[in-house]
């Protein structure tokens, strides 16, 4: 199933030209890396997906509806299919982590069990924490865990793992792909991390100078004789 149809995407500020006919597709169960230096257009690229950032030409098609053309309450409908952990993350500073899981599963009306998610996401020993005194780590493992209780069909991830450790880097993406084996969500991501992008994602987006320069799976990319992502992206973006 197609979850994302972008064709010939657009958006300037003023005089910056941001995205010049950005060309994006994805379906149902893959992870796609969206890579780019500062300031490429990744985080306007994401905004617009989310359906929060209005763009000037184009087709952008989420979920089978055209965006562009939405009455407010179907847009909404469309948003709530929609989950987004970005970065810096924040939460209520005076909740505990038991207390925000509890907040948003009434907020999402889900039927999930807050129990079976504190096991399943190892938050035991920090479920009487206050969210404001957790490591960025676990600050977004349980960012991760609030999104889940939505059961969403698009999952958008802004660096999600900028400043983790290893560790926590190996864990949140445990998650990340237990999320998309289990349920056949589609997860859409940026990350500077070029060994996370060949590790974990289908495809690969590249976008430099406005466009969507690349848009292949990484074995392919990998096949044109590049020993790494990492090597394929220092080699375009310094072209």
């Amino acid at each position: 199933m197609k979850i994302i149809e972008v064709n010939n995407l657009t958006k300037s500020y003023g005089t910056n030209h941001v995205l010049q006919g950005v060309n994006f597709h994805a379906q149902s169960g893959e992870i796609i890396g969206v890579i780019g230096k500062n300031g490429a257009g990744k985080s306007t690229f994401l905004e617009i997906l989310m359906t929060i950032k209005q763009y000037d030409a184009g087709t952008v098609i989420v979920l089978d509806e055209n965006i562009a053309s939405l009455p407010m309450n179907r847009l909404e409908q469309i948003r709530k299919q929609i989950s987004v952990v970005l970065q810096p993350t924040q939460f209520y500073k005076t909740l505990k982590v038991e207390e925000l899981l509890k907040l948003f599963k009434a907020y999402y009306n889900s039927n999930l069990d807050i129990k079976k998610i504190i096991k399943e996401f190892k938050l035991e020993p920090h479920r009487k924490k206050y969210f404001d005194k957790l490591s960025g780590g676990w600050k977004q493992i349980v960012s991760l865990a609030i999104v889940f209780l939505s059961e969403p069909k698009l999952l958008i991830l802004d660096e999600p793992t900028t400043g983790l450790d290893p560790h926590m880097r190996n864990m949140l993406w445990t998650y990340i792909t237990d999320y998309n084996e289990r349920t056949g969500g589609t997860v859409i991501l940026t990350t500077h991390n070029m060994d996370e992008i060949e590790l974990y994602c289908d495809k690969v987006m590249l976008i430099n100078n406005g466009m969507n320069e690349v848009f292949d799976t990484t074995e392919s990319i990998l096949a044109t004789g590049y020993k790494s992502i990492h090597e394929f992206y220092l080699k375009k973006v310094s072209i």
